[in-house]
């Protein structure tokens, strides 16, 4: 085969490389693809310089200096690429400066030697210090990737390519053997420049989906922090009533059949401790409250915070008579308990009321039963003179009782 078809061959297939990545660049806004895409054109305009400097003699070595520096700025650009593959990053302005010997080389190549065949030799060890370099950075890069192994492959192949280009070029030089069998370097260039052509192709398609994964992660993390905003009672961190309304709709979706008990809570006397101490000390009481009941109710118990401070707790498949034995602790946890903003410890009052149901339909009947059932307590706890804790309150010196 003859050494120009050869090269004809090669020129079509970077040219379909060239206009891939560039039509990825429409779609793929990656500085890798960026750089790669910039290091086919060149290597493009390299092979049309070399093709025209075959057939046009008169201008052969001006054509020969823009092939040579065509294939290097390919190098560059190629180097470049890997080093942005794992920060997205561009290269950095200084790093331009490596440019100028390679430069100066293929302006002064084409007049050092008379036969192309003999100044190929340095351009082809030249051509492949860059391929080791691409793949020292895209070694560093370790994606683990099907891309990345096919581009780790084909530059180690172009690396020792061209090795061998440079050893047989100078074995021509100095000893004149044969080296009609590099006829077909051109072809063997195309092969593992396509095999790097593809190898970039999916390794940048998989870092898309990779950040469209981790985008994806971000947004589900976020959406479940903006649910849990939604249906969480900031005060308490207990479930507010969108999310039990949420509670209802699903259990009114899903055929399984489920019974239990609603226990439903409120704090005795808390406007006398806002009142005496303020807003932000019976905040303080009402998440004492609430941390008490999560310690006597079981971890797949539901509490609700319904306004104020009345709370219930959906207890399932546990009866009204057995939850209220497990609640009976609850006035002990709440006896001279240190709440911050009050200065002496204080028994805290929580009147409660518990219902049962058959099913999750009857959960609001059931939520309104514990509820009456909750303030008759209330209003016997109040009747039923108990014993009680003074506390004075400092600013206004006026003796507050808090039933025990």
């Amino acid at each position: 085969m003859d050494s120009k078809i050869g090269l004809i061959i090669q020129l079509n297939g970077v040219i379909l490389l060239a206009v891939l990545s560039l039509c990825l660049r429409r779609s793929l806004k990656l500085q890798a693809l960026k750089y790669w895409t910039m290091a086919w054109l060149c290597l493009s305009f390299a092979l049309i310089c070399l093709r025209l400097a075959f057939s046009y003699d008169e201008y052969s070595s001006f054509l020969f200096t823009y092939y040579f520096l065509g294939e290097y700025l390919f190098g560059f650009m190629l180097i470049a690429g890997c080093q942005s593959l794992k920060a997205n990053e561009e290269a950095k302005p200084r790093s331009e400066f490596f440019m100028v010997p390679f430069v100066l080389t293929a302006i002064g190549l084409p007049h050092l030697a008379s036969d192309f065949n003999d100044a190929y030799s340095i351009h082809a060890l030249l051509l492949s210090v860059l391929y080791a370099t691409a793949l020292f950075y895209i070694r560093r890069s370790r994606q683990e990737t099907f891309g990345w192994h096919v581009m780790h492959l084909a530059l180690i192949f172009l690396t020792l390519d061209f090795l061998f280009y440079a050893s047989a070029f100078s074995a021509r030089i100095l000893t004149g053997i044969d080296t009609d069998f590099l006829v077909y370097n051109s072809v063997v260039n195309l092969v593992l420049q396509t095999a790097l052509g593809f190898g970039m192709v999916i390794t940048l398609l998989e870092q898309v989906l990779r950040e469209a994964e981790d985008t994806n992660n971000e947004l589900r993390s976020t959406q479940k922090q903006l649910e849990a905003l939604v249906h969480t009672d900031p005060l308490t961190a207990a479930f507010n009533r969108h999310a039990f309304y949420g509670f209802m709709r699903k259990q009114g979706e899903s055929e399984t059949e489920s019974t239990g008990c609603v226990g439903f809570f409120d704090i005795d006397d808390l406007k006398a401790i806002n009142d005496c101490f303020g807003h932000t000390a019976g905040d303080m009481v009402i998440r004492t409250v609430v941390r008490a009941i999560r310690e006597l109710i079981r971890a797949e118990d539901l509490i609700y915070r319904w306004g104020g401070d009345e709370f219930f707790v959906i207890m399932v498949s546990m009866n009204a008579e057995m939850a209220e034995n497990r609640m009976a602790r609850l006035d002990s946890l709440l006896k001279d308990v240190y709440v911050e903003g009050i200065p002496e410890p204080i028994s805290i009052g929580v009147s409660s009321g518990f219902m049962d149901y058959a099913d999750p339909g009857d959960l609001e009947a059931a939520i309104k039963s514990a509820d009456s059932m909750m303030y008759r307590r209330k209003e016997l706890r109040k009747m039923v003179k108990a014993p009680s804790i003074e506390i004075i309150a400092p600013a206004s010196n006026t003796t507050i009782d808090f039933a025990s």
